[in-house]
């Protein structure tokens, strides 16, 4: 029998139905009423690196997270482990909609980086903020990769919704990240993405405000117009799916918005949505595919990249090649080509259609 939370189980923790329907005042209320929370806060301190402005969390509680995914012992096959979110055993759902079969629901993180300490301000040494999660489906083993097309849209439409909500007043960042494997992060086979929204600009989005100021478009336009056309994986209509030009690591792809005026998830319309929906699929499924045939545990990050100065675009990073030390310092080697890479992803996605 298929893995999952019942749906009895999930509506017993429903404090919320429609994320859009809820003020972000009652949302932050929400947040603080959560009792389990309480014992997993974050030290609320945060230090910025005056090489480059990253923005360092102290966390101490999250080395208590559960984990389903992390073998005890090096070569150790990967014991059968409970979910806590199967087993019903996490915090209350905000929002909730229904798939074609189970639910796609967000709930509060019970281990957050960023919690509602005070009001969002830009103090550097305190962050604080709200910390959600966005478990794709009831269904265990189900994500992006397995699920129907129009459910994908469904699980990305509802992210918008709660980004939406997030900006209500227009103040803060907001961080959307998906984490699969243990060595990127990832500490839950069940699959989710994270949402925060914290007082604290990340360094990339600092970036691509910056770059928007330097050179007076976004970083989605410039890329759109200067990437070669050969490094082209898919187009959507509205998106497109490619290989950087600057890769660097084999099968980086990242996905840009032919509207380089959108810059949130919740501006797009049905389209664009279905779109992002689609290459998000289609990008997960290419990292799922490529990893186990070049001898790599399947380990990924999809980030968004929104706000000023982005344009809104998505980089899928599967790792592929560890960080050393020249990485570290910003001097990268990457063992694959572009143009070889993407050809080679461009053939794996057509074959997709014929399946």
């Amino acid at each position: 029998m298929e893995k999952k939370i019942g749906s009895q189980t999930v509506r017993s923790l429903v404090e919320n139905e429609d994320i859009s329907a809820i003020s972000l005042e009652s949302l932050t209320a929400l947040v603080v009423q959560e009792r389990g929370i309480q014992n997993s806060l974050p030290d609320g301190v945060c230090q910025i690196d005056p090489r480059n402005g990253d923005r360092i969390v102290y966390v101490s509680q999250r080395a208590a997270r559960p984990h389903d995914n992390q073998p005890e012992a090096q070569d150790e096959v990967l014991p059968e482990r409970p979910c806590p979110i199967c087993n019903g055993t996490t915090t209350g759902v905000v929002d909730i909609a229904a798939l074609s079969t189970g639910h796609t629901f967000i709930n509060k993180n019970l281990f957050p980086v960023v919690y509602p300490f005070a009001n969002l301000s830009q103090d550097d040494t305190e962050i604080h903020g709200l910390h959600f999660l966005q478990w794709t489906s009831s269904f265990h083993a189900r994500d992006f990769h397995n699920m129907p097309a129009a459910d994908c849209v469904v699980v990305m439409q509802r992210l918008a919704a709660l980004e939406q909500t997030l900006r209500e007043k227009g103040e803060g960042a907001v961080l959307i990240t998906k984490n699969y494997g243990y060595l990127v992060g990832g500490s839950l086979f069940h699959g989710h993405q994270q949402i925060v929204l914290s007082n604290q600009t990340p360094r990339r989005f600092l970036d691509n405000g910056r770059f928007q100021q330097i050179h007076n478009e976004s970083f989605a336009a410039f890329l759109l117009r200067e990437n070669p056309p050969e490094l082209l994986v898919k187009d959507y209509g509205t998106a497109v799916l490619l290989v950087p030009y600057f890769m660097r690591r084999p099968y980086d792809m990242m996905l840009l918005m032919k509207n380089s005026s959108r810059r949130y998830l919740h501006e797009l319309d049905e389209r664009e949505i279905t779109a992002v929906a689609q290459a998000w699929q289609d990008g997960i499924r290419l990292m799922r595919l490529v990893m186990p045939r070049i001898g790599r545990e399947l380990a990924y990050n999809v980030i968004t990249n929104n706000g000023l100065g982005a344009g809104l675009y998505f980089e899928f990073l599967p790792y592929t090649q560890e960080i050393g030390g020249y990485e570290q310092l910003g001097f990268y080697a990457c063992q694959a080509e572009p143009k070889q890479v993407a050809q080679q992803l461009r053939e794996e996605v057509q074959l997709f259609q014929k399946r």
